[in-house]
């Protein structure tokens, strides 16, 4: 029986096409997830200013020190999850684009090759040019 599994396994296993992706210069030069940032940068501009400017109020106004935390813990949460909209849209965004590349270069996946999370890669394919185009 492992016999026949094993056969099977390795019946399937061909060439494997790699791709690999260097997400730094994505964020760094795709025109699309750079206008995003700046745009989640400024939303995080005027939530800073919205919270400096609740806080003084309520200090102002005498507010205790525990509402005064759980203001500044709600603008917290605030922030928070103006960074996780950002996130999860430039991520749409850049697995839409490799996606397409993907499929079109017909590739089997595609690897990190950046950062501390980064693989180092030893042939394959760079998709970064085509991802940064397609974002363009």
């Amino acid at each position: 029986m492992s016999v026949l599994c094993a056969a099977a396994l390795f019946a399937g296993c061909g060439k494997v096409n790699v791709g690999y992706v260097d997400q730094n210069r994505i964020q760094n030069e795709a025109p699309q997830i750079k206008a995003s940032i700046e745009e989640m940068q400024g939303k995080m501009t005027e939530v800073q200013k919205e919270a400096e400017q609740k806080l003084q109020e309520a200090s102002s106004s005498g507010a205790s020190d525990e509402d005064m935390q759980k203001l500044q813990q709600q603008m917290q949460m605030k922030a928070a999850g103006v960074q996780q909209q950002y996130a999860i849209q430039i991520k749409a965004k850049v697995d839409a684009a490799m996606d397409d590349i993907v499929k079109a270069k017909k590739l089997d996946t595609v690897v990190n090759s950046n950062g501390k999370d980064g693989v180092v890669v030893s042939g394959g394919v760079d998709i970064t040019e085509d991802v940064i185009q397609k974002l363009q």
